[in-house]
């Protein structure tokens, strides 16, 4: 029986992990324009404009949801983050990183 080889592309996989660390951020910016959108939309509610309340619920589902996309990216940038550390030293558990969830 033949053995397995395991190879990774390091510097492919540490820049995917760069991009998912970049898109982490850009949702966590626009999670807090959004919030203080919603803020003043809500603000402005208060003083009579109805479809303000309507619009800051529909841009507070919006902020919720990259919030949590956000979370996500920031998980899959540190599990290839690791998973190329634990290659270079010969750790095979690294693949225990992947299905674990947020």
């Amino acid at each position: 029986m033949g053995t397995q080889v395991v190879q990774m592309d390091y510097a492919v996989v540490t820049d995917v992990s760069k991009g998912f660390s970049a898109a982490s951020e850009m949702l966590k910016v626009v999670s807090k324009v959004l919030g203080v959108l919603v803020q003043v939309l809500r603000a402005s509610a208060m003083a009579g404009a109805v479809w303000n309340f309507a619009l800051a619920q529909y841009y507070d589902t919006i902020k919720e949801k990259c919030e949590n996309l956000a979370k996500l990216c920031e998980e899959f940038a540190g599990d290839l983050a690791r998973a190329v550390g634990d290659h270079k030293r010969g750790d095979i558990k690294g693949k225990s990183y992947f299905g674990e969830g947020v």
